[in-house]
């Protein structure tokens, strides 16, 4: 009998692609061979203009993730330590810099890597099991501070950095560190259903609306406003007239009046 892949590829709805982590028994962490296999599912979607939204989850229902494998990096010496952070954690910012949506389902423990995963991507959606937890701080690291800061605030990042204080679930949708608690029954379909919509709408839009929302954290209303005019100046190069754009609108809206 053929073991289950640690990390499970699928496409269960058109232009979303399900990456699914795979190792239940010890709480989803990611050791080397696993979190590379994402990086490189990343990397091919990128280039497929097949896939519009991604959504990343995890099988057993008790973790999301614990983070990286401790009983993996226990065999690792220092200087394996060092290369390993070199490899792993730069996939952080390809999530977050990434030209697709990417949305986090997230059932229980999210601690660790796990938390810097879910903080990575575009959307997050849990369960009421889930448990948020950044751990860097408890052996004198720093992880999360560019992206917990995004989601929920400067001040109320450094309390839950410098703490390591575990975020329950209705805290985390109370403070915006999720967007959504749903019950763990329908987690993946909601996932999936919200992939798929915006999967549905051109992708241009799309992947402008993210890089645009993601810069404007750090311009001015000023700049946030040229930097859209000089994307939506730019798209309209070869784009086609208002009739072919908005036909198919008002056509719609019309019938939706008889």
């Amino acid at each position: 009998m053929t073991a289950e892949p640690t990390l499970i590829v699928d496409t269960p709805a058109p232009g979303v692609l399900h990456l699914i982590f795979n190792r239940p028994e010890v709480h989803n962490a990611y050791d080397m061979p696993t979190f590379s296999a994402f990086a490189e599912q990343l990397d091919r979607a990128a280039t497929d203009p097949e896939i519009r939204a991604i959504v990343i989850g995890a099988r057993g229902g008790r973790a999301f993730s614990a983070g990286f494998d401790i009983h993996e990096m226990a065999g690792f010496d220092a200087d394996t330590m060092r290369r390993a952070f070199e490899s792993r954690d730069p996939v952080f910012g390809r999530v977050a810099a990434h030209p697709l949506p990417i949305i986090a389902a997230i059932d229980g423990i999210c601690f660790g890597a796990g938390a810097l995963l879910a903080l990575a991507c575009d959307i997050r959606i849990a369960t009421p099991a889930f448990r948020f937890k950044v751990t860097a701080v408890g052996y004198g690291g720093a992880n999360a501070t560019w992206s917990l800061p995004r989601a929920v605030g400067a001040a109320r990042a450094k309390a839950i950095l410098m703490t390591g204080q575990v975020v329950e679930a209705a805290e985390a949708e109370r403070i915006g560190l999720v967007n959504e608690i749903v019950a763990a029954s329908d987690l993946d379909a909601r996932a999936i259903a919200l992939a798929a919509t915006i999967a549905a709408n051109p992708p241009q839009g799309v992947a402008g609306i993210k890089s645009l929302v993601d810069g404007s954290l750090t311009r001015s209303p000023i700049d946030g406003w040229r930097a859209e005019y000089d994307w939506m100046i730019a798209t309209m190069t070869d784009a086609p007239g208002g009739g072919e754009t908005f036909g198919k609108f008002l056509s719609e809206h019309d019938d939706h009046k008889r």
